[in-house]
């Protein structure tokens, strides 16, 4: 078992919160290591305390479609999805103050809040400037927003959240495709992940894997970083 009795008892309580059915796809080895079986262990737990949580397991050697679908790079991973939601990507395991940031991003998915105005105009503002400068191929390519965290540090959940809230607005701007695919990942599972310079360490939000925005930061110093340039991929 993953969840002590009091990571049980706040789990309920977040989870009551939940207003729309929430899925979490668990991608993970057969033969799983300890990270990957705590990873899927957790989710598996979490599934026990309410019927608006549902968890597929994937053997990643066996759900290739599903892994390109989700554009997933590592494992294991966790993909926090519901209808007409943006998916919301975590690599490693969830643990201490990683589970926070599992709990909210399934919050938001399951019980989302409306956007700031502020950032919905911001995001708008953005594709207007980007679209008067490059062609519309580029403006609707993914930008991959990944938030390189330790999990011991209490300000991943922090930044966590504000990556959350910040994939909700642009998906309600975008719908129905998502130009973010934003990813939690977790540094100790991770240890050789490179982090382009300019940063002065961790929390930081990648971009594209080229640059990275060090924490603390806003959620409009977010969206500028993450949709005010040109560099994003197919």
């Amino acid at each position: 078992m993953i969840l002590n009795r009091a990571a049980r008892k706040e789990a309920e309580s977040r989870l009551t919160r939940l207003r729309k059915q929430v899925s979490i796809q668990v991608f993970t080895y057969g033969l799983e290591d300890s990270t990957c079986r705590e990873t899927r262990q957790l989710a598996e737990e979490l599934a026990e305390l309410t019927n608006r949580l549902s968890v597929e397991i994937n053997d990643a050697s066996e759900s290739g479609d599903l892994i390109r679908k989700f554009r997933l790079d590592a494992l294991p991973a966790l993909v926090i999805t519901g209808k007409d939601m943006p998916e919301l990507r975590i690599y490693g395991a969830p643990l201490v103050y990683g589970f926070d940031a599992l709990l909210d991003g399934i919050t938001h998915i399951g019980a989302p809040g409306e956007p700031k105005s502020e950032y919905l105009d911001r995001i708008e503002a953005l594709d207007a400037g980007i679209e008067g400068t490059i062609s519309q191929g580029i403006r609707q390519a993914t930008v991959f927003g990944d938030l390189v965290v330790s999990r011991r540090d209490t300000a991943a959940v922090e930044a966590a959240d504000l990556l959350w809230r910040v994939a909700l607005a642009e998906r309600l701007v975008h719908h129905p495709v998502s130009r973010l695919a934003p990813a939690l990942r977790f540094i100790e599972d991770f240890p050789f992940l490179s982090i382009p310079a300019g940063t002065s360490g961790i929390p930081a939000l990648v971009k594209n894997k080229q640059t990275a925005l060090g924490w603390p930061f806003s959620e409009l110093e977010a969206l500028d970083f993450l949709f005010g340039g040109t560099d994003a991929h197919e």
